[in-house]
């Protein structure tokens, strides 16, 4: 595959800057200090983050109109990665190509109940600097976090924006800000199954004592939508009859909140374990999200490589390899034969010479630990990330530079900074609801990592259809039979 020639080049840029100068300059130029208004409205909120990091009052402010134009193609690659999971069920070549080993293999044969899909998906990628055309860098299949702290952060800047008196962004349909968008999908995710009783019993799975504060918040929004929500180890699971049980909780549906890195420490050496969940996935009325083929298939950055792997080519649509040369920068696992993206050059070779032109990643990682950026990392360090990258077969993506854009610092020098920003794009239910974003002046944009996140506020909502509903208004009912909770 080549370039797209799909004419995103002619597309209005995807940030509102005309927007996003009139807020800055409304924030700056008004009287009073801002620090502590942004103070008290921080003090007022519910929690947010789930480690601290500086707030900047001013949102991303994205225009509408590019993001509805970009909306299908990002729907259509989740529905690729679903469509890839059903590949590894079916193609042995690929099964071996993965490698997963028998724990996560059985967990995924055990979950067939459950359809080929990525029920909850952040596809966290850049705006390409010069461009601002959106580049998905990675699909975060298995416990993406923000479903819940992105909108209040959205709803906390609006907030301050008011507060402020600075002119507000009109808000469209894809900016955040429901606190039961996962628990739709988990009750949909049941409905689809025949087994919504109309009381759903729900487990946020995550280890005891190391619960991260967005799931103990989310255990709690949804108490307060009258749902029977529990905070459980997965460790605890046991069944009787057709019932799982959590500890002393029957459950119904599950939102594994354990990231693939921690769940392979945590589940995979216990033979016993993987063999009570295997049996539950395959004969409890239980419901896991996201289900194991998006957890461990979709999930594996091996995915962001697969449909340029000519060896595989024939898997794929002449339509589906021009979607991913659309969204996704060039990736190729190291590996015997593998060559740059002239197809002539070892691949090796290339990321020696050309250390600035790549980045190298392990199939899982949490936080940003197993990235390695080539322009970031000294020479020697780098050769000797080239060659555990070919002994272990890891991932090669071609680097994309990231759009920078002003971050607002109350009360320091200099008070406003441009940071290179990410765009992170929220699917549920195979639909985008909207969007988050990170911020940093360090390599890799990670709130772990010295960044912070970003409101980000879609202008002009009179443009667009827009997802399945407006987030805002409290609907009791959505399309497609998905149950909505009240705010």
């Amino acid at each position: 595959m080549t370039g797209a020639g799909d004419g995103t080049a002619d597309r209005p840029g995807m940030i509102d800057w005309p927007a996003a100068g009139t807020l800055l300059a409304a924030l700056q130029d008004r009287p009073g200090p801002l620090r502590p208004l942004l103070d008290e409205v921080v003090g007022a909120a519910p929690p947010f983050r789930n480690t601290d990091y500086p707030l900047s009052p001013l949102p991303l402010v994205v225009r509408q109109r590019t993001v509805t134009a970009t909306v299908p193609a990002v729907e259509r690659y989740v529905a690729l990665l679903g469509r890839i999971t059903t590949l590894y069920r079916e193609v042995p070549a690929l099964r071996r190509w993965y490698a997963l080993g028998p724990a996560a293999e059985a967990l995924i044969d055990a979950d067939r109940q459950a359809p080929d899909e990525v029920t909850v998906c952040r596809l966290d990628g850049y705006l390409e600097q010069g461009t601002e055309r959106l580049r998905l860098l990675e699909n975060n299949a298995d416990a993406p976090a923000g479903t819940l702290f992105s909108a209040r952060i959205n709803r906390l800047v609006s907030t301050v924006l008011d507060r402020a008196g600075a002119a507000a962004t009109v808000d469209g349909t894809y900016t955040l800000s429901s606190e039961h968008a996962l628990l739709d999908v988990l009750v949909d995710a049941l409905r689809r199954r025949g087994l919504d009783t109309g009381a759903p019993r729900v487990a946020v799975l995550q280890p005891a004592g190391r619960s991260n504060l967005e799931s103990v918040e989310m255990v709690a929004a949804f108490r307060r939508c009258g749902v029977a929500a529990v905070l459980a180890d997965p460790r605890e699971l046991r069944q009787a009859g057709r019932v799982v049980w959590f500890g002393p909780h029957p459950v119904d549906v599950c939102w594994n909140k354990v990231n693939t890195v921690a769940w392979r420490t945590l589940v995979e050496a216990d033979a016993d374990l993987v063999g009570r969940w295997t049996r539950a996935l395959a004969t409890a009325d239980f419901v896991h999200v996201n289900p194991f083929g998006a957890r461990y298939v979709a999930e594996s950055k091996f995915t962001l490589a697969l449909p340029w792997d000519l060896r595989f080519a024939d898997l794929f649509t002449a339509a589906e390899r021009a979607l991913v040369a659309e969204l996704l920068p060039w990736a190729r696992r190291l590996g015997p034969g593998a060559t740059a993206p002239d197809g002539v050059t070892p691949l090796d070779a290339d990321l020696v010479e050309h250390p600035n032109r790549y980045v190298l990643k392990e199939p899982y990682d949490i936080r940003g630990d197993g990235v390695t950026v080539g322009r970031a990392t000294g020479r020697t360090a780098w050769r000797e990330a080239v060659d555990r990258a070919m002994v272990h077969g890891l991932v090669a993506q071609r680097y994309v530079a990231p759009t920078g854009y002003p971050v607002l610092r109350p009360d320091r020098e200099p008070p406003v900074v441009t940071m290179p920003v990410s765009f992170d794009s929220f699917v549920l239910g195979g639909r985008v609801h909207g969007f988050g974003s990170k911020a940093s002046l360090n390599p890799r944009l990670n709130v772990f990592q010295g960044g912070q996140k970003l409101a980000v506020h879609v202008t002009d909502r009179a443009t667009g259809a827009g997802p399945a509903k407006d987030r805002r208004a409290p609907a009791t009912a959505a399309p497609d039979g998905v149950a909505s909770f009240r705010e």
